[in-house]
C-alpha cells in the first residue's frame, strides 16, 4: 500500500499486477525472504481500459497503445537504457524513495511488516537455527 499511497497522493495511475515468484525475486520468496516492488510493463498486451484512464490522468502521449505489449521491448535486442521512458523512471524512483522513507521510520519493523503469528514463526526458527561447522 506504500506504493498505491505515493501514485493515488500524486494524482498518477497505477495497476495491481500478479507477484507470483515469475521473475527475478521468484528465488527470494522460494528462500523466504520478502520482496516486493514496482513493476512497469512486460510482454502481457496493454488494454484499452488501461490507456483510457491513463490518458485521464496524464497526457494522451503517455498513456500507452492499447493491443500492444506494455512493453515491446521487454527481452528484445532493443531493450536497452536509451529507451528507458525518462517520465516513469522518475516516478518510479520517487515512489521506491517514499517507501523506504517510511519503512526506515518505523522504530518496530517487524510487527509494521508482518502480523503477529509471523512474527512468532520468525522468531521460533531464529532461536532454533544452529550453524553447522
Amino acid at each position: 500500500t506504500l506504493f498505491q499511497d505515493w501514485f493515488n497522493r500524486n494524482q498518477l495511475p497505477w495497476d495491481y499486477t500478479n507477484f507470483d515468484g515469475r521473475s527475478d525475486y521468484g528465488s527470494f520468496l522460494a528462500a523466504g525472504i520478502g520482496a516486493g516492488g514496482l513493476f512497469s510493463g512486460a510482454d502481457a498486451m496493454k488494454i484499452i481500459e488501461q490507456v483510457n484512464r491513463y490518458a485521464a490522468m496524464l497526457v494522451r502521449n503517455l498513456s500507452g497503445t492499447a493491443s500492444i505489449r506494455q512493453d515491446i521491448c521487454y527481452h528484445q535486442s532493443c531493450d536497452k537504457t536509451t529507451n528507458i521512458n525518462k517520465f516513469a523512471l522518475e516516478k518510479m524512483v520517487k515512489a521506491t524513495a517514499y517507501a523506504i522513507e517510511i519503512l526506515g521510520q518505523q522504530s518496530a519493523l517487524d510487527s509494521w511488516l508482518y502480523p503477529m503469528r509471523e512474527i512468532e514463526e520468525i522468531s521460533k526458527k531464529k532461536s532454533t537455527a544452529t550453524v553447522s561447522v
